[in-house]
Formats: C-alpha cells, sequence, structure tokens
C-alpha cells in the first residue's frame, strides 16, 4: 500500500498542468438533456427520511461515478441571498481599481495568503503559464482562519459587503454540511461517516468576474479560468451565465454547461477522486468569457479538516482493486497546490 512519503505535492501539481496543457479543447458542442444530472434534495431536506436519502444518494453515485458534475436544487440557501450576492460581486468589481488593490492578494504586509482581491491577468488558482481573464475577491476558512482573518474593504467603500459574504458563507457551509450524509450513503457507507473530518473545515469563496473579452488581450490569456481539474472534496458553484464548459466522459467530448435558476453546479474534486479509490471522477472543465458583457460566478471550494487523515474508503477498496493512493491529509496533498 502507498504510504504518504510516496506522494510528492508538487510532482502532483506538475502532472496536472501537464495533463491539462495537453487537452485539446476545441468544439465544445452544447450540452444534452442529459448530460448533467439535475438533483433535487428537497424531500429529504424536508422529511429527514432514511429511504429519501438512499434514493438521493444513488443519483449522486451515479452523477459523480459517470459524470463528475450534477445540478443541485431544493437545497437550504435562500434564492434571497444568492441574488444579494451576486449583486455585491457586482458592486465590488465596479470599484475602482485602485481602491481594490489596496487589498491585494498576497501582498507583503498581511499575513494570510489567498485572500482578498485577485487582479485581472493573473497566473493563479489554477497556476498555469498563461494569464486568466478574470478578476475575483477570495476569502476563507479553516480551523485557524475566521472571516476576521480575510482582507476587507472599509465598510463605507462598499456598505454590507462584509455581512453579505459572511452570511452566503454561512449558509453555503451549512448546505455542504447537509450534502455530506448524502455522499456518504451513495457510497456505502453510515451517514454520518464523513462528520469527523468536517468539524473544521477548509473552505475558499471566490467571487469572480469574467470581464467581455477585450479588443487586444494582455499576457496570450486564452480563457477566463484555463483548462484543469479542482482540488477539492467537492464545489459548489453559482454562475449567472453561460460559461463553463466541461468534458464529459460519457460523450468523449466537451459539452456546454447550461444554466439553471437558483441550482449550484456540483462537482467532485482530485481529493474526493483520490478518497474513493478513482470511484468518483475529477471532471476537466474550464471557463470562457462572453464576447459582449461581464459574466459572475461564486464557487465555494470545500475539503476536509486540513489535518484530516484520508484513508481510502471503506468501500472503494478490496480483492484485485488495492488502494492506489497513501493515507494523507489535504495540507500534505491538495493544499500546496492552492496556495496554503
Amino acid at each position: 500500500m502507498p504510504t504518504s512519503s510516496d506522494f510528492d505535492p508538487e510532482a502532483k501539481e506538475q502532472q496536472l498542468r501537464a495533463e491539462s496543457s495537453a487537452w485539446d479543447v476545441s468544439n465544445p458542442v452544447p450540452a444534452e438533456p442529459e448530460d448533467i444530472p439535475v438533483i433535487d434534495i428537497s424531500t429529504w431536506i424536508e422529511s429527514g427520511d432514511d429511504d429519501d436519502l438512499a434514493a438521493i444518494g444513488a443519483q449522486v453515485d451515479r452523477a459523480c461515478e459517470t459524470v463528475g458534475f450534477f445540478q443541485l436544487v431544493g437545497h437550504t440557501v435562500p434564492l434571497e441571498l444568492i441574488s444579494e450576492m451576486f449583486e455585491m460581486n457586482r458592486r465590488f468589481h465596479e470599484l475602482p481599481l485602485e481602491l481594490k488593490q489596496t487589498i491585494r492578494m498576497d501582498r507583503p504586509d498581511w499575513p494570510v495568503g489567498g485572500v482578498g482581491y485577485l487582479a485581472m491577468y493573473s497566473r493563479k488558482l489554477p497556476t498555469r503559464a498563461k494569464a486568466n481573464l478574470n478578476e475575483a475577491f477570495l476569502v476563507k476558512g479553516n480551523r485557524e482562519l475566521g472571516m476576521d482573518h480575510s482582507q476587507w474593504l472599509p465598510h463605507d467603500a462598499l456598505p454590507g459587503f462584509r455581512d453579505t459574504v459572511e452570511r452566503y458563507a454561512v449558509a453555503v457551509n451549512d448546505l455542504a454540511l447537509r450534502l455530506l450524509p448524502i455522499y456518504a450513503t451513495a457510497l456505502g457507507l453510515d451517514a454520518d461517516f464523513f462528520a469527523p473530518g468536517f468539524e473544521h473545515p477548509s473552505w475558499r469563496l471566490r467571487m469572480t468576474r469574467y470581464p467581455p473579452v477585450p479588443e487586444q488581450l494582455e499576457d496570450d490569456a486564452d480563457f477566463g479560468i484555463a483548462p484543469h481539474v479542482d482540488t477539492t472534496f467537492f464545489t459548489l458553484l453559482l454562475q449567472n451565465a453561460a460559461g463553463l464548459t466541461i468534458y464529459s466522459h460519457t460523450r468523449e467530448c466537451w459539452i456546454q454547461a447550461p444554466v439553471v435558476d437558483g441550482a449550484f453546479v456540483v462537482n467532485s474534486g482530485e481529493l474526493l477522486k483520490q478518497w474513493t479509490n478513482d470511484r468518483y471522477l475529477s471532471v476537466r472543465h474550464f471557463a470562457n468569457n462572453d464576447a459582449s458583457e461581464s459574466r459572475y460566478s461564486i464557487p465555494f471550494f470545500y475539503n476536509a479538516a486540513a489535518d484530516h487523515p484520508m484513508a481510502c474508503l471503506p468501500t472503494c477498496h478490496g480483492p484485485g482493486n488495492p488502494p492506489k493512493y497513501p493515507t494523507i491529509s489535504y495540507e500534505q496533498s491538495q493544499a500546496a497546490a492552492q496556495g496554503e
């Protein structure tokens, strides 16, 4: 069985970068109705019934094994709060660049990395040779970090901004915790199996603006977000307009993800792929910009506690299918690729 000393996070990141640069991302096609399942969890949220949980778990299992993405509806995040977040996302990015740069990410005089304003044409998150045509505001949390550790503009620069972001972070964290029993059930585990690993989850919230494609591009920026796979357990994404493109393993082509009003696009990442011994997909995807107007997205990247040891799940290995990955924590594996 592999051991943690066998796992080189830098080599893993280089492997992911090399693979993504080799993908042929030309000729994406519109999604067909069954390409990305729509999963409604409202019945189980309302009833708490084990049969309802089992039915939803079966849907999630199929989605994660065959697609790696699904549209989540019937969730617990209020639609009014989602609307507020998109409005605050738009208003933040309309602020003068000079003001946003006062809270720029990874500035030397701020002790926490990976939070604050990420300017246009960055080569971070994901790290790639070419720049990304987007700008973003990011906050994160874990066992040690709370909202006060992120960077914030003065209240009078954008009244209500921090309050909205904090309320949304609480709501989407609550939703993520509600999804854990579904994933456990999908994998044939006790419903509370994942609970110990997520008592102090590691998460990152990103509010992104993809501007219209300019006539003159800087730094050979080919994408809003370059092709990549997420390094997460799962990602909960809100998007206000089409632009997300994913690779369909079933159809063996790139497909353009539709927008479902009020839905989260949920995808599994490398952490869950490894934890399930490659049973679940970690799907290739990228984002493009609209030609005429800005589009906005709000992904929430969710992981187990940074130091939680993730041994191959008991239902994902056996005779003839030994564990492919060592027992390893987020901080030993994917955290390095996220600049933690």
